[in-house]
């Protein structure tokens, strides 16, 4: 052993160094490539898997975004559609719409109201209902029971209207009346899904106040 120490000792310095500088290159090979590629390589799988999860996220936040305008535009839909219901019922219920326009009749002191309703007329998604009236008052009263109709909750159009006098002008002490003819179309939402029968028109007689 102190023969190599002699010996080492007797090698010249630049030899030494170059000795030395190629233990110091050989290891640093070995740390590179049993070490610090490795580390480089799984650098490189860390960073994708980043990147692959950055975007995951950013899909996940449009997603989210496209999601929640999705359900905000369903719950718009849902209200809307419980307004049209709610003005545009699935039922025709003309019962019902005859006594409310009877209230309006008593409300507004007309006389000799006749209704007769047609039959139904299916347009796209809704069906109309069109009933032929007639009602004797001043032009106020009718005037007002126009506008009272047109305050209902459920859609009403008023057609056809025609006034004549229904009254003798001449006659002072009588206030002047006039006789309205028109037609009261409402409507009622078509179902696609369901075929529904014709409305088969059916006549009936209101009256309101005592007969002139």
């Amino acid at each position: 052993m102190q023969q190599l120490f002699d010996r080492l000792a007797a090698v010249p310095m630049l030899i030494k160094i170059g000795v030395l500088a190629g233990v110091v290159v050989l290891l640093g090979a070995g740390y590179w490539y049993f070490f610090y590629s490795d580390m480089q390589d799984e650098m490189e799988q860390l960073q994708k898997q980043a990147r692959k999860l950055e975007q995951e996220r950013g899909e996940y936040e449009q997603r989210k975004k496209e999601n929640l305008a999705f359900r905000n535009e369903v719950n718009q839909l849902l209200e809307e559609q419980k307004e049209l219901v709610r003005v545009l019922p699935k039922s025709d219920d003309i019962e019902q719409f005859i006594e409310n326009i009877q209230a309006q009749v008593e409300l507004t002191g007309l006389q000799k109201v006749s209704t007769v309703r047609d039959g139904a007329q299916p347009v796209d998604m809704y069906i109309k209902i069109p009933i032929r009236m007639s009602l004797n008052g001043t032009y106020h009263q009718i005037n007002h029971f126009f506008k009272n109709v047109g305050e209902l909750k459920r859609i009403v159009n008023i057609e056809d209207l025609s006034l004549a006098p229904a009254s003798d002008a001449a006659d002072l002490n009588k206030p002047v009346t006039l006789n309205a003819k028109f037609v009261a179309t409402t409507f009622m939402f078509r179902d696609s899904g369901r075929t529904s029968g014709p409305v088969k028109p059916s006549g009936t007689s209101i009256s309101a106040g005592p007969n002139q």
